[in-house]
């Protein structure tokens, strides 16, 4: 059986370490071991990954000061001994499957070196967002759109050492929280990357999460890295000066934003036919990418002139081209963000019905906080 390091960095994840630490001990494929790295946690987590170690010796814990995520990412890569490492965030819930369909999917696969799964978004503590229609499937295709985007779903990640060549396995400090765009991008060059279509993570969203707190960060980093591969890849389209959208939203930043989504389109026809898809993806996912961010600082007049300039409307909502021409945008887009919040929760299930395992997962979760000393009520199956 093939052993697996998963890697686990914990900074204050305490509410819901418990349920994260059981998912992986219930997994099908059970030879595994755990890196639990502390990062400087002053919330209790410590209690539980303790806790969870005296149960299970497949848990290896590690307690230090804080050091950040992408420095304890890499020491987990150090301290990982076998081909296989997994990453897993503290506050997720893997599917019990998780493991054995992306071993599985190695083993057909043999230049494989970077593959991620689909998941749904667990976006309270017991409603799940139903996963995304899986797309771009075909080889090749991730690491195109890895040149516009984060390629796979970061939690979700399993890389195998010896099908990444030259490629260092090494997260880079110059990239805060885009620390996966750039590490897909760079891998990419040297190995084949794929996504499994199924469901096999429960994402958490919650106020405490990196792309909610650290949003302005996130942002200036992705579109550097943005810019970097349009000069390799499509220097044509580059305009530059992308990351000044993040500090100064104006007509000249939106232009010139604008102006490299018409670029970018003007190239899409001259693409090799197995990248296609994959670079319309990619366009369309920085267009809206770029148009959040206009909209997040709730500059409407500049949203609209975004979409106008880039000759986009198609790519707009019927509900958000309506309001962005209203002269009360802001009341519109309101609206419109309440609407899919309301149809979101109409779409999703119970966690309860939707993890295979639940029940059996619960129950671990409920020993591991009953050995820490917590109160364990809420983990009733």
């Amino acid at each position: 059986m093939t052993k697996i390091s998963v890697i686990l960095p914990i900074y204050n994840a305490g509410p819901h370490l418990s349920l994260s630490i059981a998912s992986l001990l219930k997994q099908t494929h059970r030879d595994l071991r755990i890196i639990a790295i502390d990062d400087g946690s002053t919330d209790g987590s410590g209690r539980i990954l303790e806790a969870a170690a005296t149960l299970d010796s497949r848990v290896t814990p590690i307690f230090r000061e804080n050091r950040g995520l992408i420095e304890t990412l890499n020491e987990g890569i150090a301290q990982a001994n076998t081909d296989i490492i997994a990453r897993m965030d503290a506050d997720d819930i893997a599917f019990p499957t998780r493991f054995a369909a992306q071993l599985a999917a190695f083993e057909t696969a043999p230049k494989l070196g970077l593959l991620g799964t689909n998941f749904n978004t667990l976006f309270t503590d017991t409603r799940l967002s139903p996963a995304a229609a899986p797309i771009l499937t075909n080889p090749g295709e991730r690491a195109v759109l890895g040149r516009f985007c984060t390629s796979l779903r970061h939690p979700t990640a399993m890389f195998r050492r010896s099908s990444l060549g030259a490629a260092d396995l090494r997260y880079d400090a110059r990239y805060p929280h885009a620390e996966d765009f750039d590490l897909f991008r760079r891998l990419a060059l040297s190995t084949d990357i794929a996504e499994l279509p199924g469901s096999q993570l429960a994402y958490r969203l919650h106020s405490g999460s990196v792309s909610i707190t650290r949003i302005q960060h996130m942002c200036a980093t992705h579109l550097r890295i943005l810019e970097e591969s349009l000069e390799r890849h499509y220097p044509s389209a580059a305009t530059g000066g992308l990351q000044a959208l993040v500090e100064m939203i104006d007509a000249d930043t939106v232009d010139a934003a604008a102006e490299m989504i018409r670029n970018l389109d003007a190239l899409a026809p001259s693409q090799p036919e197995n990248e296609r898809a994959a670079f319309v993806v990619g366009v369309d996912t920085t267009l809206y990418f770029i148009f959040a961010l206009i909209c997040r600082a709730r500059a409407y007049p500049l949203a609209y002139r975004f979409i106008d300039q880039a000759h986009r409307w198609h790519s707009i909502r019927r509900r958000e081209r309506a309001a962005l021409s209203s002269p009360a945008a802001h009341l519109g887009m309101t609206l419109s963000q309440w609407q899919l919040a309301v149809q979101r929760l109409l779409d999703s299930r119970s966690l309860t019905h939707v993890l295979p395992g639940y029940a059996q997962i619960s129950e671990c979760a409920r020993e591991i906080e009953l050995a820490a000393n917590l109160d364990s009520h809420r983990y009733a199956a």
